[in-house]
């Protein structure tokens, strides 16, 4: 009975020994290319109506000044923020992933879809991405039935660097309705 608890015991520490040193090929092989990756990108998407408004909306002081300087709109105002954490795959060069969100405007019924395909490398400290808006309309066909639309409003591939604010553009759903703006603001995870 001895003998088979120390030859399990033995067993048990061979195992242990085996485990640590793979653990340590395993965390060595992270590191040597760690500097490179990148494993997640948060996208901080605010949708924007430009309209007529008066009053300065605080939540997007930071980015209305450039909104002046590329469109001619009197004023205006937040109708979404949505922040997306995009987790990214390791491929052969750098890190790349794609993340989706339904968002419904403070303003409408109709939702909308943001759509990104993002991909990054730690050691350029840039961030690309395409991003697509897409209306997401339901109309009735008759006898009760709907069909979905996904109708694209604006797309757009971009470049930026960590922590750039930057306004992909703008789009109307209809002609009578008013401009949407987005604008995109990635961090890279540390």
């Amino acid at each position: 009975m001895i003998g088979m608890v120390k030859r399990h015991n033995r067993c048990a520490v061979i195992v242990a020994v085996a485990l640590a040193a793979l653990a340590g090929a395993a965390s060595a092989q992270e590191s040597e290319g760690s500097g490179q990756d990148v494993s997640n990108v948060f996208l901080t998407f605010h949708l924007v109506q430009a309209d007529g408004f008066a009053d300065e909306d605080p939540e997007i002081s930071d980015v209305v000044g450039e909104l002046r300087n590329l469109f001619s709109f009197q004023g205006y105002r937040l109708l979404s923020t949505s922040v997306f954490n995009v987790g990214l795959l390791r491929t052969a060069s750098g890190s790349s992933g794609a993340g989706s969100q339904r968002i419904i405007p403070s303003d409408s019924d109709t939702p909308l879809t943001i759509m990104a395909s993002v991909s990054s490398r730690r050691s350029t400290g840039a961030v690309r991405a395409r991003v697509t808006l897409t209306d997401e309309t339901t109309r009735p066909t008759g006898l009760a039935m709907t069909v979905n639309e996904r109708l694209p409003l604006l797309e757009a591939s971009v470049t930026m660097r960590d922590g750039q604010t930057v306004v992909l553009g703008s789009a109307r759903r209809t002609a009578g309705e008013p401009v949407l703006i987005l604008v995109v603001t990635p961090r890279i995870d540390p």
